[in-house]
């Protein structure tokens, strides 16, 4: 762990770049108002981290192993910091989920040094930072748990059968419950699902906790439901959806 020789509003930084995080360090240094903490590129020291440095933000780089059920216990691990999350871009289904946990607000890669600590020095102020503005076509669906999922499993590639033998039900009960899903989501048939799932599912390792609070890398269970909801931006368009379930049930 290192962290600069000021006492300004402590950030604890993510990232698995080593070149970015000299950069960042670098760059707010300089600057009385930051104390930056850069974690280690390993995962499972991040939360202890966090708990020891009780920043008042915490910047991660959003890689893919860094999972929304991370996310959400580093904002129980420090419900008093404000979260911000930094990519080059974002999916509004990703945007969504996290807004949903509590995130503070979205950093863009490409932006200028001096948006970049400007958007720092508000979150340590509490100012509202700048959102991307919702699609005009979009919409939340909610899921129950077994609804979850039918979709994680189907965004697998899982044929009826194996969906059945998956989570312990017949495959009539699955063709029902995926006529019900179908009608609900406004999906055509199952690969539509599939690919509403795989949208969403970046972000969905955070809606169903697990036992110790947050879905862990050793929780391997295939059925263990992950989104809660799914965020649709195309424009609802369809009647008569449910193409018949038993298509790509053998």
């Amino acid at each position: 762990m290192e962290h600069s020789e000021r006492d300004g509003a402590t950030i604890v930084l993510y990232t698995d770049d080593r070149l970015l995080s000299l950069g960042v360090r670098t760059l707010l240094t300089g600057l009385p108002s930051f104390r930056v903490v850069t974690a280690e590129p390993a995962l499972a020291a991040l939360l202890p981290l966090v708990s020891k440095a009780a920043p008042e933000v915490i910047l991660i780089d959003l890689i893919p192993e860094m999972t929304l059920a991370l996310v959400s216990a580093l904002r129980r691990a420090a419900p008093g910091a404000r979260l911000l999350l930094w990519a080059r871009s974002f999916s509004e289904e990703l945007r969504h989920q996290a807004l949903e946990m509590g995130v503070a607000g979205f950093i863009l890669r490409d932006i200028s040094e001096d948006e970049f600590v400007h958007q720092l020095t508000c979150a340590v102020r509490g100012s509202v930072l700048p959102s991307a503005p919702e699609p005009e076509h979009s919409r939340t669906v909610m899921l129950t748990r077994r609804e979850s999922q039918l979709v994680t499993l189907l965004a697998q590639g899982m044929k009826n059968k194996e969906i059945a033998a998956c989570i312990g039900i017949t495959e009539g009960t699955v063709r029902i419950y995926l006529s019900k899903l179908f009608v609900k989501i406004g999906a055509r048939d199952r690969f539509e699902v599939a690919v509403f799932g795989l949208k969403n599912a970046y972000c969905g390792q955070a809606a169903w906790d697990g036992p110790n609070g947050f879905v862990t890398e050793a929780d391997e269970d295939r059925a263990r439901p992950v989104l809660r909801s799914l965020v649709l931006v195309e424009p609802q368009r369809r009647r008569g959806y449910g193409d018949d379930p038993k298509a790509g049930a053998a």
